[in-house]
């Protein structure tokens, strides 16, 4: 008896997502297949962007349905169509098919019943070879880079002119367009307005300059303030370092009588530091990384430095930290030790070069590596191994939008040789530093280092009691939590025992193509995947560090370096060796070129912009991709939400009272995953 199913599609409302091209579609259920349709509405303009268009495919009773066969006929420019959901009913019944992907033009897509299930839980012979199918279709359009292009840094996709990034991939653009056109306008809207210099640039006073047109940082009026520059270490662009000590580092020779007037009344360093009031931030990783060494044609040497600089911190009786000690380097013989009772122009020079080392690591080491890179095996292994029915596929997949196509970007326009970083960065250059320096980065870095409990308490700053202000910690950990529970609750939703995760060939195939290709073994905190409690483990630390981590890495970059001296990516001098002798214009000779502040600045405003499709982890509204249908999910899902709106609450309230908000960590500011 024939059935009639009604077919509502909805296209993605992104520009150029509809299509002119003719789509036909064949159901396909448990009783067999219709056959091809042409989906074709009289005097109406079928699949325009944003468009929920409703069409009824008439033949027998399919049973229950399995997929549906798209079909684009393509003919043309921008036959390409970018469907987001299917909806159908009939007799009663309702199938959801999410797919969020493209259909290109001349080929044919298979979207499969959105109905989340284990491959141990498809009962259907032919939903088990369209899942197989969709696997082995994906296997070719993501193919991991060769082990030697990758070699001491984590797996990543192979582009090539004959396999370029898939077109699901591709990145969209920012409000002002793409993060490339961004910096185009930034320098366009900078050069523009500045007047034209007669005199000699000077960094420390025409910068100013630079923001007649652009907002101007926050900072920029209190930068050289001793309070601001440690208030970066606990809620700036790298609130990762921070750690507290109770002696003395190594070779960095330290008396009561060079703190004068900078201890708490009554209070000698070594009790100072026994009652854990002493902090420090150590940049030791770059002390044998290659710094930027060019000779012109004309024999002129470039050089550029980032010492392996450390700071001593204090928490004062006002529980405010400022920074007491500075040492440039590691040799007690040879690099001084600089105090806020050395002259101003010593004690100014010192903090920018501790932020220049802060901003090489952070650049290469906390971000890139941290988070866009450790996240790209993800990536790869889900989309190599999990086909869309798959639950961890629909946990995962908002959260990897753009993450390929942005890391590309950023090997390409940053990384490569001739790209943005060697223009201006202290670890760039014909030596390739930076790579050095991530490699490092990688060398000693594991999965479980993007646990925040375990670092911060490594660190030996977990109890406010020992350091009461650190918004950093704060707000990550509620994130953290809430995320754990959500994931596990999912997982724990089909993985009713291990033995149902033993049993699940597609995440088993998922962890070795993963450790294969993507993150050695001993990256990862177990050694094969058999218990649901390391599953839950792992990817609530990829869900934290491609939402969380990177938005607190990533989108203070303006307010942070685009005031140069503030924080400059590069210095043009060596560290000075000697006390009392340095002026106010050696300071200008040290920091960045009027050229490489027009870049810092422009790729500081950048890369901290935000998407005009961005998805936030708390979305008005909801998130904008439904992947989970089922009653039980949802409740897990709201549960997550409310959550994130209580910590949403809590930041906004702190805020109200802080004289400097932090904000990046609101759940409603933080994007689902890394999409600059």
């Amino acid at each position: 008896m024939p059935v009639d199913y009604t077919l509502t599609i909805r296209t993605s409302s992104k520009l150029g997502a509809g299509t002119n091209a003719a789509i036909s579609v064949v159901l396909v259920g448990t009783k067999g297949e219709s056959q091809s349709h042409l989906l074709d509405k009289r005097f109406h303009n079928d699949f325009e962007a944003g468009a929920v268009d409703a069409y009824t495919v008439k033949t027998d009773d399919l049973g229950d349905l399995l997929l549906l066969r798209f079909s684009n006929a393509g003919g043309g420019v921008g036959s390409d169509w970018l469907l987001d959901s299917v909806t159908v009913t009939a007799t009663g019944k309702l199938w959801f098919f999410p797919y969020y992907r493209w259909v290109l033009g001349r080929s044919t897509a298979e979207v499969l019943n959105g109905i989340a299930r284990l491959p141990q839980q498809v009962e259907h012979e032919r939903e088990l070879a369209a899942r197989q199918e969709l696997i082995q279709a994906r296997r070719k359009m993501y193919p991991w880079r060769p082990a030697e292009a990758t070699a001491g840094l984590p797996g990543a996709l192979d582009i090539t002119a004959t396999q370029p990034l898939p077109k699901d991939e591709l990145y969209r653009g920012l409000v002002d367009g793409s993060y490339e056109v961004v910096i185009a306008k930034t320098l366009a809207a900078i050069k523009l307005h500045m007047p034209v210099l007669s005199k000699a640039w000077n960094g420390l006073v025409d910068i100013f300059d630079f923001f007649k047109s652009i907002e101007l940082p926050k900072l920029a009026q209190r930068w050289q303030d001793d309070y601001e520059f440690a208030r970066q270490a606990v809620q700036g662009i790298s609130p990762v370092h921070i750690q507290s000590v109770t002696s003395l580092p190594e070779g960095m020779p330290l008396t009561d009588e060079e703190l004068r007037g900078l201890l708490p009344p009554g209070m000698s360093l070594p009790q100072s530091l026994a009652a854990k009031r002493v902090f420090l931030l150590d940049f030791e990783i770059l002390g044998d990384v290659p710094m930027f060494r060019k000779v012109d044609k004309h024999g002129v040497e470039e050089r550029r430095w980032a010492p392996a600089s450390r700071c001593l911190l204090l928490l004062d009786d006002s529980h405010q930290l400022r920074p007491i000690a500075i040492q440039l380097g590691r040799d007690p013989a040879v690099d001084p030790v600089f105090t806020p009772n050395d002259s101003q122009h010593d004690w100014m020079a010192a903090k920018i070069y501790v932020r220049c080392s802060e901003g090489n690591t952070h650049q290469m080491v906390g971000h890139a590596l941290r988070t866009h890179f450790v996240a790209e095996p993800f990536v790869m292994a889900t989309m190599r191994n999990l086909p869309d029915p798959h639950p961890v596929y629909k946990l995962l997949r908002r959260h990897f939008r753009y993450t390929l196509a942005i890391n590309e970007g950023a090997r390409k326009g940053l990384l490569d040789a001739g790209g943005v970083f060697d223009d201006i960065i202290a670890t760039g250059g014909p030596d390739q530093g930076h790579l050095f320096l991530g490699k490092k980065g990688y060398k000693a870095w594991k999965l479980s280092d993007n646990k925040p409990r375990p670092d911060i308490e490594r660190r030996g700053v977990l109890d406010p009691a020992v350091l009461p202000h650190y918004p950093y910690r704060d707000d990550a950990l509620l994130l953290w939590d809430a995320l754990e529970e959500y994931v596990g609750g999912v997982l724990g939703h089909f993985y009713t025992s291990d033995d149902a995760l033993v049993r699940d060939t597609d995440m088993q195939h998922w962890w070795k193509d993963l450790i294969a290709h993507g993150l050695p073994l001993e990256k990862l905190p177990c050694s094969e995947l058999t218990r649901v409690s390391d599953l839950t483990d792992i990817l609530t630390t990829v869900l934290f560090t491609v939402s969380v981590q990177h938005a607190a890495v990533n989108y203070l970059q303006y307010e942070h370096y685009a005031f140069v001296p503030n924080a400059p990516l590069c210095m043009r001098q060596a560290p000075p060796r000697k006390k009392g002798v340095l002026g106010a214009n050696d300071i200008e000779a040290m920091i960045p070129s009027k050229s490489q502040m027009l870049w810092q600045v422009s790729v500081g405003r950048a890369l901290s912009s935000f998407g005009d499709d961005e998805e936030y982890l708390l979305h008005e509204g909801g998130w904008r991709e439904d992947y989970f249908q089922e009653p039980e999910l949802l409740a897990i899902r709201d549960r997550f939400h409310s959550r994130l709106r209580a910590q949403s609450e809590a930041v906004k309230a702190r805020n109200a009272k802080s004289a400097v908000p932090y904000t990046v960590l609101q759940a409603d500011r933080i994007p689902c995953g890394i999409t600059v």
